[in-house]
C-alpha cells in the first residue's frame, strides 16, 4: 500500500479529513446525560417545513432513479431567486458546487485566495486540487476584502468569499463586494458563498441578481441545509452565468441530487411561513443570546448568521468537553485558527436557556 501512496496527490497526502461536530448518539453514549441539546452544527432548531415532512412520508419510488437535472426544483428555484432555469446548478450540498469549482479551475500551477478564519471547505478543495492557498489576514474578525487585490498573484484562478462568514459571522456589505470585483481579472473565478444570507438583517447587504447580471465571473451558492432544515439531505444549489454552468455540468455527477432530497426542497423553499418562524426566532434568540453571554463576561464576535461565537475565561477544548458531560454540544473552533473560541448555534428559546444554565455552572 505504501507504493501506492507514493504517487498520491501531493495535495491530498497532506490534508486532515473534516472533522464534524459530535452527533447526539456519540455524546448519550460516552457521557449519557440526563438531557442533550445539540448546539453546534448551525442546524434550525425548528426542523425541516411540516410540508416538506408529509411530502417525503408517501415516498414508494426509492427503486427508481431520481430526475437527474432536477428540473421541477430548479423550475421553482428560478422563480424564487428571479433567475433563468439556465443560470442554476443542485448541487449534493452547495459543498458538492465548491468542489466542482475548485474541480474546474484549480490545480497544481494556480492558486486560490480567502481570508483567515474563512469556511474550512475552501482550504480543503483548494489543496486537494493541489493549488497554493493564498490567506488574507481577517480584519475585525471579518474578510478584509480591499486587500485582497493586493494579494493576488498571477496563478490566483479563484477567489472564496463567505458572507456571512462561518464561524465568525461577519458580512460584507454589496458595495464592498462590488468594489472588489471591479478589482479583480475577469479570469478569476469570485465563488460568493451564502449558506446564511436569510439570516442577515441589514439593508447593506449583497444585492445577488445585480451582481450576476454585471459579472460572469461569479458563482454563487446557496443551502437547504441551513434556514430550510434540510441538512441530512445534502442539497445546494449554484448560481451562475449559463457558460459557468455549462463547465460545471460537465464534471457534475449523474444524479447527484437524490429524490428525496429535491421533493423536499421543492415543498421547503415554498413554505414562507416556515422560513419567516426561523428568520424570527433566530433574531430574537441571538439578539438574547449575545447579551446573556456578554453579561456574563464572555467576549462574543457581532454575528449576523444563526451562531455565535464566543470565548471567555476558560480553555475551549476543556468547556467543550464539560458542556457536552451536561448535554450540551457545542463546537470548539481551533481548525479555524481561532483556538481560545466556541461557536454556538442559536436554537430554541428553552435550548438556549439550558445552554446558559450549564455554562454558567461549568465556568463558575
Amino acid at each position: 500500500m505504501s507504493k501506492l501512496l507514493d504517487y498520491l496527490n501531493k495535495g491530498i497526502s497532506d490534508l486532515h479529513p473534516y472533522e464534524p461536530g459530535r452527533s447526539i448518539d456519540e455524546v448519550v453514549a460516552e457521557y449519557n446525560p440526563e438531557k442533550v441539546v445539540k448546539l453546534a452544527s448551525n442546524e434550525n432548531p425548528l426542523g425541516p417545513s411540516p410540508k416538506a415532512i408529509q411530502a417525503l412520508s408517501g415516498n414508494k419510488n426509492l427503486h427508481l432513479y431520481p430526475d437527474g437535472d432536477s428540473k421541477k426544483l430548479k423550475s421553482l428555484i428560478a422563480e424564487h431567486e428571479s433567475i433563468n432555469v439556465n443560470n442554476i446548478i443542485i448541487g449534493n450540498g452547495s459543498n458538492e458546487i465548491l468542489e466542482l469549482a475548485a474541480r474546474a479551475f484549480l490545480n497544481k500551477d494556480s492558486s486560490a485566495i480567502m481570508s483567515k478564519h474563512a469556511f474550512a471547505v475552501y482550504k480543503i478543495v483548494t489543496q486537494a486540487c493541489g493549488s497554493e492557498i493564498i490567506e488574507v489576514p481577517a480584519k475585525a474578525w471579518g474578510h478584509d476584502l480591499s486587500s485582497f487585490p493586493t494579494n493576488i498573484k498571477d496563478s490566483t484562478r479563484v477567489c472564496f468569499i463567505a458572507n456571512p462568514n462561518n464561524p465568525t459571522g461577519t458580512f460584507n456589505s454589496h458595495e464592498e463586494i462590488d468594489s472588489l470585483m471591479n478589482k479583480l481579472p475577469s479570469s478569476i473565478l469570485v465563488i460568493l458563498d451564502l449558506a446564511y444570507y436569510e439570516y442577515v438583517d441589514s439593508d447593506e447587504y449583497v444585492q445577488v441578481n445585480k451582481l450576476l447580471s454585471k459579472y460572469k465571473n461569479l458563482l454563487v451558492t446557496k443551502t437547504f441545509s441551513k434556514i430550510q432544515g434540510l441538512a441530512s439531505l445534502r442539497i445546494g444549489y449554484g448560481l451562475a452565468s449559463d457558460e459557468l454552468i455549462g463547465v460545471l455540468n460537465k464534471i457534475r455527477q449523474p444524479f447527484n441530487s437524490n429524490a428525496l432530497a429535491q421533493e423536499a426542497a421543492c415543498h421547503a423553499i415554498l413554505d414562507k411561513d416556515h422560513i419567516r418562524k426561523s428568520i424570527e426566532l433566530n433574531a430574537s434568540e441571538r439578539d438574547h443570546l449575545f447579551k446573556e453571554l456578554t453579561n456574563i463576561g464572555m467576549e462574543c464576535i457581532p454575528s449576523q448568521g444563526n451562531f455565535i461565537s464566543f470565548k471567555g475565561n476558560f480553555n475551549a477544548q476543556n468547556l467543550f468537553t464539560d458542556l457536552m458531560k451536561q448535554g450540551v454540544i457545542v463546537r470548539p473552533i481551533a481548525l479555524y485558527d481561532m483556538p481560545e473560541y466556541i461557536r454556538v448555534t442559536i436554537g430554541t428559546k428553552d435550548e438556549n436557556e439550558y445552554f446558559l444554565k450549564k455554562l454558567k455552572e461549568v465556568v463558575k
